[in-house]
C-alpha cells in the first residue's frame, strides 16, 4: 500500500517527537512486550504494528510512552503521543479520536469475573498528548481542556528547521520505500533502532539506503534533545529550550536543589517567544525560552475587557507560568521553575 507525503510527514513527526517523550522521562514501548505476554496482556500485533486492547476495540500504540515514577494513590501513567503535521489548525476531530481511545482503555478495566491473578496485573491511567504543527482550532481547545487532553503547539519558528527537514526526508523516503518495497513497519524499526538502540531484524538493520535518507533527520533530531516538556497552571504545556544546553546540565550537577526562582520577560518584536531567565553567582545568567499557547496569548494580547496588555502580561506570569515543572532525565529528577519579580540569585546552600 502506497503511503501519502502527509502520511509520512506526520509519521516522521512523530518517531522524532518520540525522543523528545524520552527526554521527558518516559520510557517508550516497543514490540518487545510482545514477548511476554503474560506480564503485558494488554498487547497484540496487528498488521498496523503494535497495538493495545481497550474494553471495546484495539488502538494503535506507535508513539506509547510510560512514566517510571508512580505518584502515591494514582496508578502509573502511561502517555499516548499523536502529532499532526499540516498546513492548516487541527480541528476538533482530533481531539474526538483521543477522548475515545482514553476512554475505551480507562474504562477496560471490569473486575467481576477476574481471579485473583487477574486482579494482580498492573493497572495504568492513560492519558494523551496531540502535537500539530498548526497549532488547534478554538473548538479543538476548548474540547481538549473538557477531556484533560494536552494540546502543544509546534508552530514557532524554534522548530522550522525540524518541520522542513521532515518536509524534505518524507518525499525521498517515499520514493525509496517504493524502490526498494519497504514498509512503514520496518522503517519505524530503523528509526527506533537509531534512535533507541532497539534490536531489529538484520534485514531492516542492512538497509543502508534508509541510513542515508534518514541520517539528516537523525542530526536534526539530536539538536532537540534538551527539549523540555513543562507543565504550567493551566490545562496546557509549554516547550522550554535552554540557549546553552550543556551550561544548563552542567548547573544541574553542580547545584543539588531541583527548585529555582526565574524571572520571565519578552518584547515587542517576538511578543509570542517568552524568556526565562535563572540567575546564579558561580554561572551568571542562563536563559530559556518557550512559545505561549494560544489560549494564553488570546488573554495578554487580544483581551478586548483590558487593553493593557503590560497588565495581562504580569497577570499571565503570576497566574500560570507561577510553577513550571519538567522532568531532566540526565540529571534524573523533576526541576521547578518558580516566577519572581525580583532579581534573583540561585546560589548553594
Amino acid at each position: 500500500m502506497t503511503v501519502s507525503i502527509s502520511a509520512l510527514r506526520g509519521f516522521l513527526l512523530e518517531e522524532s517527537l518520540s525522543k523528545l517523550l524520552e527526554n521527558s522521562g518516559y520510557t517508550l514501548i516497543n514490540k518487545d512486550v510482545l514477548k511476554y505476554p503474560k506480564e503485558y496482556p494488554e498487547f497484540v500485533s496487528q498488521g498496523n504494528g503494535l497495538n493495545i486492547k481497550g474494553r471495546g476495540g484495539t488502538h494503535q500504540a506507535d508513539v506509547l510512552g510510560q512514566f517510571p515514577i508512580a505518584i502515591p494513590f494514582n496508578y502509573p501513567v502511561r502517555l499516548f503521543l499523536e502529532a499532526k503535521f499540516r498546513n492548516k489548525k487541527s480541528g476538533i476531530d482530533v481531539v474526538r479520536s483521543g477522548i475515545g481511545i482514553l476512554t475505551d482503555l480507562n474504562a477496560n478495566y471490569q473486575t467481576i469475573s477476574l481471579d485473583n491473578n487477574e486482579l494482580l496485573v498492573q493497572r495504568f491511567n492513560y492519558q494523551y498528548a496531540i502535537f500539530s504543527t498548526s497549532g488547534f482550532s478554538e473548538n479543538a481547545i476548548r474540547l481538549a481542556i473538557a477531556y484533560k487532553i494536552t494540546l502543544v503547539d509546534l508552530s514557532g519558528d524554534e522548530y522550522i528547521n525540524l518541520l522542513r527537514e521532515i518536509d524534505e526526508v518524507a518525499y525521498k523516503l517515499k520514493k525509496l520505500m517504493l524502490l526498494r518495497k519497504i514498509t512503514l513497519n520496518a522503517v519505524r524499526e530503523y528509526i527506533r533502532h537509531k534512535l533507541f538502540n532497539i534490536n531489529i531484524d538484520n534485514y531492516v538493520k542492512n538497509i543502508s539506503d534508509l541510513n542515508y535518507v534518514l541520517s539528516p533527520l537523525f542530526y536534526e533530531i539530536d539538536k532537540y534533545k534538551d527539549l523540555y516538556l513543562a507543565s504550567i497552571n493551566s490545562p496546557f504545556s509549554i516547550l522550554i529550550k535552554p540557549l546553552s544546553p550543556e551550561e544548563f546540565r552542567d548547573f544541574l550537577e553542580e547545584y543539588k536543589e531541583s527548585t529555582f526562582e526565574v524571572r520571565i520577560n519578552w518584547n515587542d518584536k517576538k511578543p509570542n517567544l517568552w524568556k526565562i531567565y535563572l540567575y546564579s553567582f558561580s554561572r551568571g545568567e542562563l536563559t530559556f525560552t518557550f512559545y505561549l499557547p494560544e489560549v494564553i496569548r488570546k488573554y495578554v494580547f487580544n483581551s478586548p475587557g483590558d487593553p493593557n496588555i503590560l497588565v495581562n502580561a504580569l497577570n499571565a506570569k503570576k497566574q500560570f507560568f507561577s510553577s513550571m515543572v519538567f522532568y531532566v532525565r540526565s540529571a534524573e529528577k523533576f526541576i521547578t521553575f518558580k516566577y519572581s519579580k525580583r532579581i534573583l540569585m540561585n546560589d548553594k546552600k
